[in-house]
């Protein structure tokens, strides 16, 4: 199976780079898959490895697509959903997803990334390298309708790219059900209900709203 990707990586000094490889993994990647030879030798010089050097260079962030992944993105681009899952790996490391969905109502994994935090630039780095290397711009033009819950870290950066990249101008941003609706009922509606079971009184925040409306 093809896998492409897309890791952000820090140098010693800083500075923020980008390592790119689509289709099939190199001779060297495909030797660290298979683990060929002594698996206790190469954990040791693995272990031997992570004894981190002044020139060492520090993974951040890594966006995966393998090939049935990056197809279904090209045939449903019209929708996609986002979120961040917590806790989901034993290195306790945030996961990006993007998710789209078909015509039928399924939906479909598009895009896995391992994230170092949930601060607003990286998500910037998502939907502004990764995307639009691992889709392209033709891909990513077709996206109608962006999905986030109500992080404005996540979804500021997307707003953002609606207003000043032209493969973006196609695309609108909606919170989810749960964070638009639900929550909103929750925090403004239900405070100004009956709390009492069979009461036809409203609470005094109620009697006040109805005053006043």
């Amino acid at each position: 199976m093809n896998v492409s990707h897309v890791a952000l990586v820090m140098d010693q000094s800083g500075n923020l780079l980008v390592y790119k490889n689509k289709g099939r993994p190199t001779s060297q990647e495909k030797h660290a898959i298979a683990m060929n030879g002594d698996l206790k030798k190469e954990l040791q010089k693995l272990k031997k490895q992570m004894s981190y050097k002044d020139d060492t260079q520090i993974l951040l962030a890594l966006s995966v697509a393998s090939d049935e992944m990056m197809r279904t993105v090209h045939m449903f681009p019209e929708v996609i959903f986002m979120d961040v899952t917590s806790g989901t790996n034993k290195q306790k490391r945030d996961l990006f997803l993007m998710v789209v969905k078909d015509g039928n109502g399924e939906t479909y994994v598009g895009n896995v990334t391992v994230i170092p935090s949930q601060q607003r630039w990286v998500f910037m780095k998502i939907y502004k390298t990764f995307f639009l290397y691992l889709y392209g711009e033709v891909t990513v033009s077709r996206f109608q309708l962006a999905v986030t819950d109500d992080d404005v870290s996540a979804h500021g950066p997307i707003d953002c790219l609606i207003k000043t990249m032209s493969c973006y101008t196609n695309c609108v941003h909606i919170l989810c059900v749960f964070h638009g609706l639900i929550m909103v009922f929750h925090t403004k509606v239900y405070p100004l209900l009956p709390h009492r079971r069979g009461s036809k009184l409203l609470t005094k925040k109620g009697q006040l709203y109805g005053e006043l409306h």
